[in-house]
């Protein structure tokens, strides 16, 4: 006697390994903004010029971009020319990705 199963449908059709990946990585995606990759990779090429040479982005969360400067004198002249580096950013990024700036001193210890 051979077993009923309830509910047996036709076998679904194969589908390309792109389009399952595809969906995987939207999913996986979603919230994310390729821009700020594209910041931090690209900073040289845009930061004005102290920014450049004083201070590192490490991310942008919840539309704030935080940048690491090595000491307090650094930090405080950049917080000076905060409205600089977000026209530029606006300019070149669109005004949607970062809204505010916020520069932290890095407390790494460097060698003596």
């Amino acid at each position: 006697m051979r077993a009923k199963y309830l509910g047996q449908k036709q076998p679904k059709e194969p589908t390309e390994i792109s389009e399952t990946l595809g969906a995987i990585i939207e999913k996986a995606a979603v919230g994310i903004d390729v821009r700020h990759g594209q910041l931090v990779t690209d900073w040289d090429l845009f930061a004005p010029v102290d920014w450049a040479r004083f201070g590192r982005p490490v991310g942008v969360r919840d539309l704030t971009l935080l940048v690491e400067v090595e000491d307090g004198s650094a930090a405080s002249l950049l917080k000076y020319q905060m409205g600089d580096l977000l026209g530029v950013i606006r300019d070149r990024f669109g005004h949607d990705l970062v809204t505010s700036i916020r520069v932290k001193v890095s407390r790494r210890i460097t060698p003596s």
